[in-house]
């Protein structure tokens, strides 16, 4: 990668991705390229913002190809790459298991959290248990809580729920939906934040409403702007939804500052 050399008085602000000894460089994504900084005396921990000299160096691009300030396409091109895709179908089938997918690709928690890159590592795994659990439970239901059945008055028979059992699958329905519409939101929240693309319609809300109306859309959209499925496959099963040693975009971001002196914040 290139390395980052002085820029005149231009600064850019870096949130560290994790907790990095002093010596140590690491890639940050700045005006859409790829570039690394050096790890300042004292090392960082992880969201600790220091200030850089800008780089005057072009370095490279993102290994997504994402632009910044913008979606690499639009909320509803689901079939951009074909109707066979597994990354698709992921959305479509599972869209927890391809949002859990995109969470691992930002280093992102399974409640849709900024978090140190170990506890991302487990996103994945963590939600995939989630989910066999709660499908299990689903479907194990009607025999832990079968209710009752009696004839009507004219002698069919008929199904009586059992009132507790109502109440608390239907509570664990809420509370699934609940957690599945705010680890999308704000994924979403973060994902544009992180490239810099600002909300189009519904201002304020468009996080919420994308991921209320559509959250399958809304997910293969973050999936396919996050990876270069021009080039690379994508993946039904792993972690990050890409095949192996598929490069990612890094995690840190740099924001210009203009005339400020570099220090730790």
């Amino acid at each position: 990668k290139s390395k980052m050399s002085s820029g005149g008085d231009a600064m850019i602000s870096v949130e560290a991705p994790c907790d990095i000894d002093e010596g140590f460089a690491f890639d940050v994504i700045v005006d859409g390229r790829v570039i690394q900084v050096e790890v300042p005396e004292g090392g960082l921990q992880l969201g600790q913002i220091f200030t850089v000299p800008r780089p005057d160096i072009g370095g490279d691009p993102l290994p997504s190809r994402a632009p910044m300030g913008r979606w690499k396409d639009g909320t509803f091109d689901c079939f951009k790459h074909g109707y066979t895709q597994p990354a698709l179908w992921n959305a479509i089938c599972c869209t927890q298991v391809a949002m859990a997918q995109a969470m691992s690709r930002l280093q992102l928690n399974w409640l849709g959290s900024k978090d140190t890159p170990i506890n991302a590592g487990n996103t994945f795994r963590t939600i995939l248990i989630l989910l066999c659990a709660y499908y299990t439970v689903v479907a194990a239901w009607s025999y832990i809580f079968p209710g009752a059945y009696t004839n009507d008055e004219n002698g069919e028979e008929i199904h009586i729920p059992d009132p507790l059992g109502t109440f608390l699958i239907n509570t664990l329905q809420l509370i699934f939906f609940v957690w599945s519409l705010v680890a999308l939101t704000r994924t979403r929240k973060y994902l544009r934040e992180k490239y810099e693309i600002p909300e189009e319609r519904c201002h304020g809300f468009e996080d919420l409403v994308c991921s209320f109306c559509c959250s399958m859309c809304t997910v293969a959209q973050m999936n396919r702007h996050t990876a270069d499925y021009d080039n690379y496959d994508s993946m039904c099963c792993t972690e990050n939804g890409l095949s192996q040693n598929t490069p990612t975009d890094p995690i840190a971001t740099g924001r210009k500052i203009e005339n400020s002196p570099a220090k730790l914040v």
